[in-house]
């Protein structure tokens, strides 16, 4: 596994020796786009709004989830009687409030990563639990580079279940287990493991458990450091120029 700043030489040899996939499908929040903490900031002032406590290692068992499994966790905390939909419309406020005055920040690298995949002309695709409208609005300059793009809305279940990288798959018109997936969550981790596909990740807030380490691809602390890693076995050989057919000798000729 790897710690906060340096790949592990395991994971940099297993990385550069994983297959070219027939696509790369990647989740947004926390591994594109830097949002898990600004939500974390949010959900922490309006705990202490509320007078609830919500520690880091708390919000933590929400990341990668899909709402409708954050809201019973939410009740399971605070109790059954825990006004759920007040606490999400004040994090909504807070967060839109966040949003127009700070916007949502890339992760680091993960234009360079999109731009380098999409370059060796591998299709990408996106499997998140937000929804359209959060997708549009995160990753809108970059969105084109999606052939296929998989939401919150558009599967029954979301993460840990399978169904968005299933989804993103279909959508992408190949079979899972030719797909690299790319997450930061073990919520999402469990999803593209559970989908079939070969997972690198890339930790945010979150250090994949110990018991997931021995089905991932590999483990990166940035994007950049995957890149560089894949880049010698992903990176197609230039095309040969075709050789000369060779001259004719007397003995081929004819009269």
């Amino acid at each position: 596994m790897t710690d906060s700043l340096t790949a592990q030489p395991d994971d940099v040899e297993r990385a550069s020796t994983l297959p070219r996939p027939a696509a790369v499908v990647c989740d947004m929040d926390g591994l594109l786009v830097d949002s898990e903490r600004m939500e974390r900031r949010v959900w922490q002032l309006v705990a202490r709004e509320l007078d609830i406590e919500l520690s880091d290692e708390r919000f933590a068992t929400f990341v990668g989830h899909s709402g409708d499994r954050n809201d019973a966790l939410l009740r399971h905390y605070f109790g059954e009687d825990f006004d759920v939909p007040r606490f999400r419309s004040m994090c909504h406020r807070g967060f839109r409030e966040l949003v127009e005055s700070e916007g949502v920040a890339m992760r680091p690298g993960a234009r360079e990563w999109l731009a380098f995949v999409g370059e060796l002309g591998i299709p990408l695709g996106l499997a998140t639990s937000s929804g359209p409208a959060a997708v549009q609005e995160r990753l809108g300059d970059v969105l084109h580079l999606f052939a296929a793009v998989a939401t919150r809305a558009d599967v029954e279940h979301g993460k840990p279940h399978p169904d968005l990288y299933l989804e993103a798959a279909r959508r992408l018109g190949i079979a899972p287990e030719t797909a690299v997936a790319i997450e930061d969550s073990p919520a999402g981790t469990q999803a593209a493991l559970a989908a079939g596909m070969r997972v690198v990740v890339i930790p945010d807030l979150i250090q994949p458990p110990e018991d997931l380490a021995p089905q991932l691809a590999a483990v990166f602390p940035s994007l950049d450091a995957l890149r560089e890693a894949v880049a010698p076995s992903w990176t197609l050989a230039p095309l040969r120029a075709p050789r000369p057919a060779p001259l004719p000798t007397a003995h081929d000729t004819t009269g």
